[in-house]
């Protein structure tokens, strides 16, 4: 009869040597099976989701957009040139065409022309201004000693006529150089003639009014 203990013993290294040959033949069988297709279903799902997931994932590229381009301000600046420009030139003009309108030389030739018989007969009586803003054209240069002014008057016939004046200081004395007032419909002209003038080259016929 053999003893208890032997008999585990024996029975241990049955179990032993029986499972060293199944992992053997296990170890084996994966061995060649590994070479055709993978060696679990677990490792094949996975390599083929992550084939999917990576054919259908959308590549984000971190980089700094480009900057938009600046229009140029050039164009501005060159039309606020001008602008500012043309509001000088029309600002200056104002001021002396108001200049020369507020002179004794434009008041008195102006006073000459509207009761003059001459003028009446040629554009009518209540001889004024044409415009409801006079443009006096010329110069009124007292230091200098020159005086040249035209402006266009207008009388109760609807005439339009234009009235040049221009006197020239030669010493102390001023001398008419040209007085007329020419119709503009025809061109018919009165020769006002040469008159004593002011100190200032204005027709001396203002004077006596005041």
């Amino acid at each position: 009869m053999i003893p208890t203990t032997r008999l585990s013993t024996l029975l241990n290294r049955s179990t032993a040597t029986a499972t060293a040959s199944v992992s053997n033949r296990c170890s084996l069988l994966s061995s060649r099976l590994g070479a055709k297709r993978p060696t679990s279903l677990a490792t094949f799902t996975t390599n083929r989701l992550g084939l999917r997931l990576n054919h259908h994932t959308t590549r984000v590229v971190d980089r700094e957009l480009p900057s938009a381009p600046t229009k140029s301000r050039r164009p501005w600046y060159i039309g606020g040139a001008i602008v500012g420009t043309l509001v000088w030139v029309v600002g200056l003009s104002s001021a002396l065409n108001y200049q020369r309108l507020s002179s004794s030389v434009v008041s008195g030739t102006l006073f000459m022309v509207r009761y003059d018989p001459r003028v009446i007969d040629l554009v009518g009586d209540k001889v004024d201004y044409a415009d409801s803003w006079p443009w006096i054209s010329g110069t009124v240069n007292h230091l200098k000693g020159k005086v040249n002014i035209a402006f266009d008057v207008t009388g109760s016939k609807g005439e339009r006529a234009r009235v040049r004046f221009s006197s020239q200081r030669r010493g102390h004395a001023w001398h008419t150089l040209e007085f007329t007032v020419t119709r503009q419909s025809d061109d018919e002209a009165v020769d006002i003639g040469h008159h004593e003038l002011t100190d200032q080259g204005a027709p001396f016929a203002l004077e006596h009014l005041e």
